[in-house]
């Protein structure tokens, strides 16, 4: 039924409105997401004015046009300066920038273009044809569902931690107790303030990620040589379509990525930032003999790649049939569907079906356009790999600096960034892992706001609570064999 309901409306995305806001969608999405700060919510938010004079679904689709093509855009910045747009693009960072540093930021930027592309595709599918079935899957997560993907989430930390399992772990217990600074969101109750007004909000994602990766990245290039650059070449190969043996030989982490991005985005409050090291972690758990990772894997980068784009089509599951966004992004999304006068749920697929399926459509399309512009993009972007690093170093702190501030407009924000940046570039020196402190400030607020629901639903009994419900079984499973597999000897070491 649902089939024949979303096929039945094809033809309407095809008009010159919708086609236009799709091409103006990618196109601001893809140029924002790859500037350190500017991410896709905001993408989002700034395109809300220009649509309210748009028919809702050419208005839907220009936003999320928008979504899909600014999760993608980070990772440009990611792969080639260690500068990442966005968080669902920081586990790319690893990867991704160790590949441009051996002069392989072409295949890096193919291999990302393919996962993203057909990553996206793969959700909107799915999206288009099982949003009401899979919308009551997202139902079944509750309090302890969420604490024990976050659990989950955090035993990356053992994975990511290549120099030193102790420093990997040290790192993410520094990120857990910075997730706890600000303001307590259940009692009012101001926690390591200091009296200071700045840290009340707590330590914000993206100046966390701005600092310990773009600043600290900045700080590393003005560090060296002033007139080499970044990658060692001189000269770019413009090969930019993948090659069938490349697509093959990362075959199953693309399917690996794409499939955690799809299950990661259907729960909500999860989404990008948690899928891609979910599925980073999965790939060096599952490495052979001479993969290499942490020096440049490209099935490490294909696995990310493929789930932060997964995200994006189930993500929008639960926002359009049940009204809870499975991010901020889809939180903005949702915000923009009730503007224009659309209440989300099931009736809205019964009583504005041509609305909502053309939404869809759009944004399956909206992938493909987002493929072909981002060859030309990438071609352009792939340049800053042969610039000076005594050009490129400064350029990224300045625009670090500029990113944080347009996207918080408070100046605390920066100060915090700077502060983040700093330490992340002495940290690294010591090697302890960046990585590490950023996942416990993303998964610290979703495990510690889990545990207290969990504690309040299960009326004091929280394990008997746990044990009672399949989903959090099989979730404590996947914990205790991430963390037997983390421990094993690596046999690519």
């Amino acid at each position: 039924m649902y089939i024949l309901d979303a096929f039945s409306y094809l033809e309407n995305v095809a008009t010159y409105q919708n086609m236009l806001a799709m091409l103006i969608g990618v196109m601001v999405g893809l140029v924002i997401g790859a500037i350190p700060g500017l991410s896709p919510p905001m993408a989002i938010a700034l395109m809300i004015p220009v649509s309210f004079n748009f028919p809702p679904e050419t208005a839907l689709i220009l936003l999320v046009s928008c979504f899909a093509a600014g999760i993608y855009g980070g990772s440009f910045s990611a792969i080639l300066l260690r500068a990442p747009g966005t968080s669902a693009s920081a586990a790319s960072a690893l990867e991704g920038y160790e590949m441009t540093k051996r002069g392989r930021a072409i295949q890096a930027i193919r291999i990302s273009t393919f996962a993203s592309v057909i990553g996206g595709l793969i959700s909107g599918v799915v999206l288009l044809l099982l949003a009401p079935p899979l919308a009551t899957i997202s139902l079944w997560f509750g309090p302890s569902e969420y604490f024990l993907v976050a659990l989950l989430g955090l035993t990356a930390i053992a994975s990511v931690a290549f120099g030193s399992l102790i420093k990997g772990l040290i790192s993410g217990l520094l990120g857990l107790f910075l997730s706890t600074f600000g303001i307590d969101t259940y009692s009012g109750f101001p926690r390591l303030t200091f009296d200071l007004v700045g840290l009340e909000s707590g330590f914000d994602i993206m100046p966390a990620i701005i600092g310990l990766f773009a600043f600290a990245q900045g700080l590393e290039l003005c560090e060296g040589d002033a007139s080499g650059n970044i990658s060692g070449v001189k000269k770019l190969s413009w090969n930019i379509w993948p090659k069938v043996s490349e697509i093959y030989h990362v075959r199953w982490s693309l399917f690996r990525g794409w499939i955690t991005g799809l299950v990661m985005g259907i729960i909500p409050a999860a989404g990008g930032s948690v899928a891609q090291w979910i599925a980073y972690a999965w790939e060096i758990r599952r490495a052979k003999p001479g993969d290499e990772f942490g020096k440049g894997e490209v099935k490490g980068l294909a696995a990310t790649e493929g789930s932060n784009n997964g995200v994006t089509g189930t993500s929008l599951v639960p926002m359009f049939v049940l009204g809870i966004p499975g991010g901020i992004s889809a939180a903005v999304i949702l915000g923009a569907l009730m503007i224009h006068g659309l209440q989300p749920g099931m009736r809205l697929f019964k009583t504005s079906p041509e609305v909502i399926y053309t939404i869809m459509w759009g944004f399956l399309f909206a992938n493909v356009i987002m493929g072909f512009i981002a060859i030309f993009l990438a071609r352009a972007m792939a340049y800053l790999t042969l610039f000076p690093r005594g050009i490129i170093g400064p350029l990224i702190m300045i625009f670090s600096v500029i990113g944080t501030y347009a996207s918080t407009n408070n100046i605390y924000e920066v100060w915090i960034m700077l502060g983040f940046g700093v330490g992340g570039f002495y940290l690294t020196k010591l090697n302890f892992v960046p990585a590490g402190i950023l996942l416990g400030i993303i998964l610290g607020p979703i495990a510690e706001n889990g545990l207290r629901d969990l504690l309040t639903v299960s009326q004091g009994s929280p394990i008997s609570f746990v044990l009672t419900r399949p989903i959090s079984v099989a979730l404590i499973i996947c914990i205790i064999l991430a963390i037997y597999f983390s421990l094993r000897p690596k046999k690519w070491d």
